[in-house]
């Protein structure tokens, strides 16, 4: 490792980590993942100018325990999960001169930590909740002569900076009062912690990212009662609407429906009122007489059977 190689915080972020390292700091970690506030810039020194270096970072555990937050403050509760190799992300900016490392910040601003272990999103770093962690970051010399050619593990390492104040607990949902004032006031981005007031810490934490203020997974919308249009597929022909047109409500013929039947009345016998619904009085004064229904007379046995022509 080269002892003039000198990294640091940019200076203003270097003043919300301590601050938020003095509250014990804690990073949200989601299912879809989120973005580390404050953010991760380095300021490198002592590079040489013309060779080549490829940056990357990775987290470690800062320990063997696990955590937990009870009357105001994190206490350890046990031991920690078992540890596997951590994931190691190189700088999306590839391999590039010392020159242009030392001219600009060197930020990880695309790294997001997720409690889901199966994620296979390359800028995702999984994380255990309620274990402590730490950013490290790794310098490497490259003896590639393309400065964006991919780097290989095996190139000679050149420094590895790790700072202790940037140490900080995963969690689901903040638990310190005292880290949320902190965020709200240096992230502009909190925005969802100054509307919904002190309430959110308990609740379950947003998906906004904190350095970005971007949703990464929106709420699904409510359903609507309304049925939506279907627009036909391209190039199908457009057949004109039309409406089935609306025919009247047939009346029922009270005359058809309402009549008693009259066979049960023997021959001459037909009453004077044979209609004895009120609601048919008129009936009973027809100005011609009803005739009752004509017996057809049985066949007499004799009688020669005509066949149809």
């Amino acid at each position: 490792m080269s002892d003039q190689v000198q990294v640091t915080l940019r200076e203003d972020q270097d003043r919300v980590w301590r601050l938020l390292h003095s509250q014990q700091n804690e990073m949200i970690v989601t299912k879809s993942g989120r973005k580390m506030f404050p953010k991760l810039e380095y300021s490198v020194r002592g590079l040489a100018p013309n060779k080549l270096y490829a940056m990357m970072i990775h987290l470690e555990h800062s320990d063997d325990c696990r955590y937990k937050f009870t009357n105001g403050e994190w206490i350890k509760s046990g031991k920690a999960e078992p540890h596997k190799e951590p994931k190691k992300l190189w700088h999306p900016d590839g391999v590039r001169s010392g020159r242009d490392w030392m001219a600009t910040p060197v930020c990880f601003d695309r790294v997001k930590i997720t409690n889901t272990s199966d994620s296979i999103n390359a800028s995702m770093i999984f994380l255990h909740s309620m274990h402590k962690y730490c950013p490290v970051l790794s310098i490497f010399e490259s003896q590639s002569e393309t400065p964006m050619s991919i780097p290989q593990p095996s190139t000679r390492l050149v420094t590895s900076v790790r700072f202790d104040y940037t140490a900080f607990i995963a969690v689901t949902a903040y638990q310190n009062e005292a880290v949320i004032k902190l965020k709200v006031q240096y992230n502009p981005f909190a925005k969802g912690f100054r509307e919904g007031g002190q309430g959110e810490r308990k609740r379950e934490s947003p998906s906004t990212d904190e350095s970005t203020g971007e949703e990464s997974s929106s709420p699904k919308p409510k359903k609507s009662n309304k049925s939506s249009s279907v627009s036909p597929p391209i190039g199908a022909p457009i057949l004109p609407r039309f409406q089935l047109p609306q025919f009247p409500t047939p009346v029922m013929n009270p005359y058809l429906y309402s009549l008693p039947f009259f066979p049960h009345f023997p021959p001459g016998q037909l009453s004077s009122n044979p209609f004895p619904f009120p609601v048919f009085p008129f009936l009973s004064q027809l100005p011609f007489p009803i005739q009752p229904p004509v017996e057809k007379k049985p066949k007499e046995e004799n009688e020669p059977e005509i066949d149809d022509v």
